[in-house]
């Protein structure tokens, strides 16, 4: 395609022709000059003619001018400004064309052949005409040659340069329609690909899930493996398969209600009190209000985890750890305005070294901080506060349906 400089003057953008591929041809298969537009064009010239033909009776009979005038005066001027489609059909081919670039020195050059070329075959066709259907011959056209006066020519110059401008009207706006509708069509092929690309990476954030907790999950069972009695190893490993089951049957899910994820958190404790008996105590509360909101999967759970990896775990094992106090949590689920509030907090615990100095590194905070992202976008609130001895975790998400699709 030619650039945007053609012939040492800059083109503005909406003059370059639009080239499209068979990937985003909004009018693929259509050609330059339909039939509908040789219709229209033959109807609007014809019309013309005949406002012509009408504007002259109608000076006649105003000024009683001695002039004949009879009903093939009427045919003779439909006739030749028939001629006037042949012209107009070849410029709206030629500025129709997508390598055709619409520069000035170039629009100046074939409006000048044209106007050479066009206005002597139109009058050679009109005198024609009107010498045939007078009955005469040669003498008569010539004769009708020679009384061509220069306001006829004039007039006839301004009929063919508004013929051009509006040629090039109507193939502009057949551009400017094209690129938008183009564009339209690229615009939602890109947001197609955004959507796409977002459900991609919610998916792939979401199939992280299962192979994290089944780590840390296989973690506390080998722990118990080495230290618990086989009933205590076998009542691990059957929470275990519930908690594997929640994860497998909701992973791909954008939303579960609060109910389920609090059911899941207490499975949870569950397993982890197999693994630190009574080393901690955990007391979730939930405003009834909110039990069927939904909320994302997996959201309560790694803040509790964050606790047991910050606070919990950080008690030596031995004999000192039973001796030392219990590490009490504090989960609590509310309705707050018209969003969901969950906290996790631990009471301060003497025994605990610094819990904060990696607060929120953990992969699963950093994955619900990015699964909250793309669910909710702005529209929440995750914050971690830290000091010696204590660790909280709260979370701030809308209370609203979430579709399965993101």
């Amino acid at each position: 395609m030619p650039n945007a400089l053609t012939y040492g003057r800059e083109i503005p953008y909406y003059l370059c022709p639009i080239r499209t591929d068979s990937t985003i041809n909004v009018r693929k298969g259509e050609q330059p000059l339909q039939h509908r537009t040789i219709g229209l064009v033959a109807l609007m010239w014809a019309s013309v003619g005949a406002v012509h033909a009408l504007s002259r009776y109608t000076d006649i009979v105003r000024y009683k001018l001695d002039i004949p005038f009879a009903i093939q005066d009427i045919g003779l001027y439909v006739i030749s400004y028939s001629s006037w489609v042949v012209v107009t059909l070849v410029l709206l081919r030629i500025f129709s064309a997508s390598s055709f670039v619409f520069s000035y020195r170039r629009l100046a050059a074939i409006f000048l052949v044209g106007a050479l070329i066009w206005l002597p075959l139109y009058f050679a066709f009109d005198f024609t005409i009107g010498t045939l259907l007078a009955g005469g011959g040669w003498a008569e056209w010539l004769q009708r040659v020679s009384r061509t006066s220069g306001s006829i020519v004039f007039f006839y110059a301004v009929v063919y340069a508004l013929t051009f401008a509006l040629c090039i009207g109507v193939a502009l706006g057949a551009r400017a329609r094209v690129a938008q509708e183009t564009t339209a069509l690229l615009e939602r092929q890109q947001s197609k690909a955004a959507v796409e690309l977002a459900k991609q990476q919610m998916q792939l954030m979401q199939s992280q899930l299962s192979p994290h907790f089944l780590f840390n999950s296989l973690s506390s069972i080998s722990f118990l493996a080495r230290s618990a009695e086989p009933i205590v190893q076998v009542d691990a490993i059957a929470k275990l398969g519930n908690l594997l089951r929640f994860t497998i049957e909701n992973a791909s899910r954008s939303t579960i209600t609060v109910h389920e994820e609090l059911q899941f958190a207490e499975d949870y404790l569950g397993l982890q009190s197999l693994r630190f008996g009574d080393r901690f105590v955990c007391d979730i509360s939930c405003d009834s209000l909110v039990h069927g909101a939904p909320c994302p999967p997996f959201s309560l759970q790694p803040m509790l985890e964050n606790v047991f990896r910050h606070v919990v775990e950080q008690i030596a094992d031995g004999e000192e750890a039973s001796a030392k106090s219990p590490v009490n949590i504090r989960a609590i689920v509310e309705q707050r305005g018209t969003d969901v509030f969950m906290s996790v907090r631990n009471s301060p615990n003497p025994s605990v070294g610094d819990p904060g100095k990696e607060v929120g590194s953990g992969t699963g905070m950093k994955n619900l901080r990015a699964r909250l992202t793309h669910i909710y976008g702005d529209a929440f609130s995750l914050r971690h506060q830290a000091s010696p001895e204590n660790f909280c975790v709260e979370l701030l998400f809308p209370n609203r349906a979430v579709s399965d699709a993101l």
